[in-house]
C-alpha cells in the first residue's frame, strides 16, 4: 500500500504525457475508429473505387488459365483494373499478350479498346514517372512546357505510337487526337512534330489576353499534399492573422490534413498537433464559426457518389483553440447518408449559423432527403428541413445561399445532377412551423442546366444584386469527354451542358446571360469556386475538371472578368490548366500582400488517380485594395451573408460602388471569410457601409478608410487598424524538378 501514491504519480504522468502527444478528444477518436471500421468494410467488399486489391484478385481468378486467343470481356475488365489500380506495367504486358493471342497487329474493331487502354497505360506511366516522381511547379499543366516537359520520354514516346495507329485507323477519333498533342507537348515536340492531320493548333489553347503567370509554388510552402479528390478551405484557423489551409480526401485510407502558416514564408502540417488524426475521408469540407466562439470550426462531407454504399458519417469539428474536437454526435448531426454538398447560413437570421445538407438520392432503393439544421445555440441542431419544405430527395451536387431580392433574408439555390435545378425564396416565419421558403426556380428562369455541379451566388457586374452560376456537368459517356473538350477547343460542336451565368433582374427573375459574356463552352467541372484575381473590383473564377473516370485528362480553366461584361479565358497564360482532376478550390490572401492567390485539391478517385495539390500565388497587378475580418455580435460571428458596399473615388472623379458578400464562395472548396476587396484604380474611399445579417438588418458606416489595409470589424465598434505584414512565400524553384 506504501506504494501506491508513487504508482498513482506515475500514471498521472503518463497520462499528462499522452495528453501532450495524442490531443484527440474521446469524441474524436470515436469518429476515427467507426471511420476506420468502414475503411475496412470497403477495401473488403470494393465498395469504394480507390480500394482495387479484392476486386483485382477475384479476375486474376476469372482470367487465370483463360486463353488469350478468347475474345472475352473479361480480358478487358482484367486490365482496367489493372489501369486504375496504377499497375501499367502489368497492363501494357497483359495487353500486348492479348494482342499476340489474337493475331491483333493492328488496330482493328475488336482490338480498338485494347489499344486505348494500352495508349493510356503509357501515358500514365510517363506522368508517374515525371509529373509525380519528378515532380515540378509547371508538371502536368497544359500546354506542357519548360519544367512540366518530361525527362522519362519512353513510355509517352510509346503512347504517341500507339496513338498514331488509333487515328489511322479512325481519324475522326477524337479522343485520340486530344492525347496525341497532350503526348507531344509532354515529350517537347508539340506542335513541329504532330502529324499535320492531327494537329490541335497552338491557337486553340491561347489565352483570350495577355496575362501573368501565377506560378504553382505549392512544393516550396510545403503543401503539395499528393492523394485523391477532396475539399480545400482557406481560413485562419488558430486567430493569428496569418491564413491556413485545411484539407480532405475522398479516400477513406487518406487523413484530413491541417496546414498552419508559420509566417516565414510556408506551411507546417499541424495535423496531429490539432488532434484530427484518425479523420479520415471527405470529398469537400466548409468552415465557419458554428458556436460563435471566435473560433472556425470545420464542416466534412463523406460517401458522395456511392449511393447505398456511401453510408458514411459527415464530421462536425469544433475548434477548442488548439485542437479540434468531433462533436458531431453530440451536436445531433450523426447520420450515415452521402454527402456532397453544405452550406452555412443563419436562415432565421437568429444570430447562429444552420446548415443545409446536400445528399443525393440516386434511385428507389437510395433516397437520402436533404436537411435544414437549424442551430439551437447550445450547440446542437435541430433538423426542419421536412417542415420548411426543404426535405428534398434529389441528387443534390451543389448548394448555395445568396439574398435574390436584397430583403435580408437568404434564399438558397441548388444544383441537381441530372434534374432541373431548385430556387426557393426565403419568405421568413416566426418558427420552424410557420416558416416558408417558395421555389421558384422555373418562374425565376434558373432551372437548367439540367447535367449540373458546382454553383454559387456572387455579384458578376457589381450592381449591388447578386447573380447566379452553375456549372454543367455532363458525364453521361464520361469516356469521351476529353473528345468534347477538344471539339470545343478546335471550334466545333460538342456534346454536354455549359454552364448558366443568370443576371439578377432586381424582381426575382434573371436573365441567361452565358453567351452575351462568352462562357458558352463546356467547362466541365466538380470544384470551383471565385475570387478576384487582378484586384479590379469584378469577381473572376477557377474551376476544377475533376472526373472519376481516368480518361478524362482535361485543363482546369481559369476566367477573368472584364468589368463585368465578358470573361476572358486566361487559363494558358497564366498556367492554370492543369490536366489531372481539380476538386477543392480555395482563394485566399495567404502572402498578406494584398491580392488573392489559389489553393487547389488535386486528384481523382481511382486508386492510381493521385496527384500534388497546387498552390497558384498571385503576381500581384498594382491595384489597390481592402481586407475586412467582420465579427458579428447579433449577427452570426462569422458574419456569413453580410453585404459590404465601399463607395469609391475613381481618376476621373467618377463615383463607383464596389459590392461584397462574406461567405466561403462556391460550392466545392471554400474561400476565406476575410471581405478581400479589390478596389482597382480607385483614388480613395469614400465610405464603407456593411449591412449585417440580423433581424434588425443593423447597417454601421464608417469613413475615413485607407485604401490597402486591413481592420477588424465588430459588429457595433468602429473599425481596429490590424498589422498585415506581407510573407516573403518560398518560390526559389518554383519550376524546377523535385525529386
Amino acid at each position: 500500500m506504501r506504494r501506491l501514491p508513487y504508482i498513482v504519480c506515475v500514471l498521472w504522468f503518463l497520462v499528462s504525457c499522452k495528453k501532450e502527444v495524442d490531443r484527440r478528444t474521446l469524441s474524436t477518436i470515436d469518429m476515427a475508429m467507426e471511420l476506420n471500421t468502414l475503411a475496412q468494410n470497403a477495401r473488403q467488399n470494393n465498395n469504394y473505387p480507390y480500394f482495387t486489391d479484392n476486386l483485382l484478385r477475384k479476375l486474376e481468378i476469372n482470367v487465370k488459365g483463360l486463353p488469350y486467343s478468347m475474345r472475352s470481356g473479361q480480358w478487358l475488365d482484367y486490365i482496367l483494373v489493372l489501369l486504375l489500380k496504377g499497375d501499367n506495367d502489368k497492363c501494357i504486358e497483359v495487353i500486348d499478350n492479348y494482342l499476340e493471342g489474337n493475331s491483333f497487329n493492328e488496330v482493328n474493331v475488336q482490338s480498338v479498346d485494347f489499344y486505348k487502354v494500352k495508349a493510356l497505360a503509357y501515358l500514365r506511366k510517363g506522368e508517374i514517372e515525371n509529373c509525380i516522381q519528378n515532380h515540378s511547379g509547371q508538371s502536368c499543366i497544359m500546354p506542357i512546357k519548360g519544367a512540366g516537359i518530361h525527362i522519362q520520354t519512353i513510355p509517352v514516346e510509346s503512347a504517341i505510337d500507339v496513338y498514331e495507329s488509333l487515328l489511322a485507323y479512325d481519324s475522326a477519333d477524337m479522343q485520340s487526337r486530344w492525347f496525341l498533342n497532350l503526348c507531344y507537348q509532354a515529350v517537347g515536340k508539340y506542335p513541329a512534330s504532330v502529324p499535320e492531320q492531327y494537329l490541335i493548333p497552338q491557337e486553340a489553347f491561347e489565352s483570350d489576353m495577355e496575362f501573368p503567370v501565377f506560378p504553382n509554388i505549392s512544393m516550396e510552402t510545403g503543401v503539395d499534399l499528393n492523394n485523391h479528390a477532396g475539399g480545400a478551405s482557406i481560413e485562419d484557423f488558430n486567430n493569428d492573422g496569418l491564413l491556413d489551409i485545411f484539407t480532405t480526401s475522398y479516400s477513406l485510407g487518406e487523413q484530413s490534413t491541417l496546414y498552419i502558416n508559420n509566417g516565414q514564408g510556408s506551411f507546417i502540417d499541424n495535423t496531429e498537433h490539432y488532434g484530427l488524426t484518425g479523420l479520415v475521408g471527405g470529398l469537400n469540407n466548409i468552415h465557419a464559426d458554428f458556436n460563435n466562439d471566435g473560433l472556425t470550426d470545420i464542416y466534412i462531407m463523406r460517401g458522395a457518389w456511392l449511393a447505398t454504399n456511401g453510408l458514411v458519417p459527415n464530421s462536425l469539428l469544433i475548434n477548442k483553440g488548439g485542437y479540434f474536437s468531433d462533436e458531431t454526435k453530440v451536436a445531433g448531426l450523426y447520420q450515415k447518408q452521402p454527402t456532397g454538398t453544405v452550406a452555412a447560413a443563419d436562415f432565421n437570421l437568429d444570430g447562429y449559423l444552420d446548415l443545409f445538407v446536400g445528399n443525393e438520392s440516386s434511385s428507389r432503393r437510395a433516397i437520402f432527403p436533404c436537411q435544414l439544421f437549424m442551430n439551437n445555440g447550445d450547440g446542437t441542431f435541430t433538423d426542419v428541413a421536412k417542415k420548411l419544405g426543404l426535405e428534398i430527395n434529389q441528387f443534390v451536387k451543389g448548394a448555395t445561399w445568396g439574398d435574390v431580392n436584397n430583403d435580408g433574408w437568404p434564399d438558397l439555390y441548388l444544383s441537381i445532377y441530372g434534374r432541373h435545378n431548385l430556387l426557393y425564396i426565403n419568405r421568413g416565419g416566426t418558427s420552424p412551423n410557420d416558416w416558408v421558403f417558395e421555389q421558384l426556380a422555373g418562374s425565376a428562369g434558373v432551372s437548367e442546366p439540367v447535367m449540373s455541379f458546382p454553383t454559387w451566388f456572387w455579384d458578376y457586374d457589381q450592381d449591388g444584386w447578386q447573380d447566379i452560376m452553375v456549372i454543367g456537368y455532363d458525364n453521361r459517356e464520361s469516356h469521351l469527354i476529353a473528345s468534347e473538350v477538344a471539339k470545343d477547343y478546335l471550334g466545333e460542336r460538342f456534346k454536354g451542358e455549359t454552364p448558366r451565368l443568370y443576371r439578377n433582374n432586381g424582381d426575382e427573375t434573371f436573365t441567361d446571360v452565358t453567351k452575351e459574356v462568352g462562357l458558352d463552352k463546356l467547362l466541365y467541372a466538380m470544384g470551383g469556386n471565385f475570387g478576384d484575381l487582378n484586384n479590379d473590383g469584378f469577381p473572376d473564377f477557377y474551376l476544377g475538371t475533376g472526373e472519376f473516370n481516368i480518361w478524362a485528362s482535361i485543363p482546369n480553366r481559369a476566367f477573368l472578368n472584364i468589368k463585368g461584361k465578358e470573361f476572358a479565358d486566361v487559363t494558358s497564360a497564366g498556367e492554370f490548366g492543369q490536366i489531372q482532376k481539380g476538386h477543392g478550390v480555395a482563394f485566399g490572401d495567404l502572402d498578406n500582400d494584398g491580392d488573392q492567390d489559389i489553393y487547389h485539391q488535386v486528384g481523382g478517385a481511382a486508386e492510381s488517380d493521385v496527384f500534388q495539390n497546387m498552390l497558384f500565388q498571385n503576381p500581384g497587378f498594382q491595384n489597390n485594395w481592402l481586407t475586412l475580418d467582420l465579427k458579428g455580435v447579433s449577427a452570426n460571428a462569422s458574419a456569413i451573408g453580410a453585404k459590404v458596399e465601399v463607395s469609391t473615388t475613381l481618376p476621373s472623379g467618377e463615383q463607383k460602388k464596389v459590392y461584397h458578400h462574406v461567405g466561403t464562395g462556391g460550392s466545392f472548396g471554400a474561400n476565406t471569410l476575410r471581405a478581400e476587396i479589390g478596389l482597382g484604380d480607385a483614388m480613395s474611399i469614400d465610405e464603407v457601409t456593411i449591412y449585417w445579417p440580423d433581424q434588425h438588418r443593423s447597417v454601421q458606416n464608417f469613413k475615413n478608410v485607407e485604401m490597402n489595409h486591413f481592420y477588424q470589424v465588430k459588429q457595433g465598434d468602429e473599425l481596429q487598424s490590424l498589422p498585415f505584414n506581407p510573407l516573403n512565400l518560398k518560390t526559389e524553384s518554383s519550376h524546377e524538378h523535385h525529386h
